[in-house]
């Protein structure tokens, strides 16, 4: 009887013990999947924001120089000023005439072994009002002549989709056309093209575009 009454209490610590162990363990899982899931949100949160689509926008503008790829070397900062206003999804507006800056990425004069020559410019900035600057990543989709060349007055952009059309002395008429967001590839610029990834070619000697050269950028925000 002894014996009896001094194994019962044994056997249930044993039993105490057991079941103590097992609610420790279901309760370590259940911390560890709150633990988790409580880690995850800002993760998670942080990949939504990142999976944003980058917003593709269109920027007329102008050349402050003329450019040359016999006399530019990648690099070189390119300065443009937009043409008319850009409005962007997010309510944020581009005035005209504010800089976008860029550089030269590729530039060659054609040589003995080289049968082209050929000029290509990324953007990478937008100067804003107040110091503020947007970042950008831009091509050329566009490019057109100074359109003010043929009567020296230059002509306004206050919309990308006139037409400017000038009368030489003599009589006659000539039409410049100002790009606007449909505009792809090279327009009034004899033997010059502009392959989709926005790198001017030529066969010439060079590639040459004038001060006040009309460009299209095509451009990412974002991403």
């Amino acid at each position: 009887m002894k014996t009896q009454s001094v194994e019962a209490p044994r056997a249930i610590c044993r039993i105490a013990w057991l079941a103590a162990m097992l609610l420790l363990a279901i309760f370590s899982c259940v911390s560890g999947t709150a633990g988790a899931q409580q880690s995850g949100a800002p993760v998670a949160q942080n990949l939504g924001l990142g999976a944003q689509k980058a917003a593709q926008i269109l920027i007329p503008v102008t050349l402050t120089t003329s450019l040359d790829s016999k006399k530019r070397k990648a690099g070189d900062e390119v300065i443009v000023k937009t043409a008319a206003a850009v409005h962007l999804v997010d309510g944020t507006v581009i005035p005209r005439g504010e800089k976008v800056v860029g550089h030269v990425s590729e530039a060659k004069a054609r040589s003995g072994g080289d049968p082209e020559s050929l000029l290509a410019i990324v953007f990478d900035k937008v100067n804003l009002p107040g110091g503020k600057t947007l970042v950008i990543k831009g091509t050329m989709q566009a490019v057109g002549p100074n359109p003010g060349d043929t009567s020296g007055g230059g002509v306004g952009y206050g919309d990308l989709k006139q037409m400017a059309t000038h009368a030489p002395e003599g009589g006659g008429s000539s039409t410049v056309p100002l790009l606007d967001e449909q505009s792809e590839g090279v327009h009034g610029i004899k033997d010059l093209q502009l392959s989709p990834d926005g790198v001017l070619k030529s066969e010439g000697k060079t590639v040459k575009l004038e001060f006040g050269s009309q460009v299209i950028v095509r451009a990412i925000v974002g991403g």
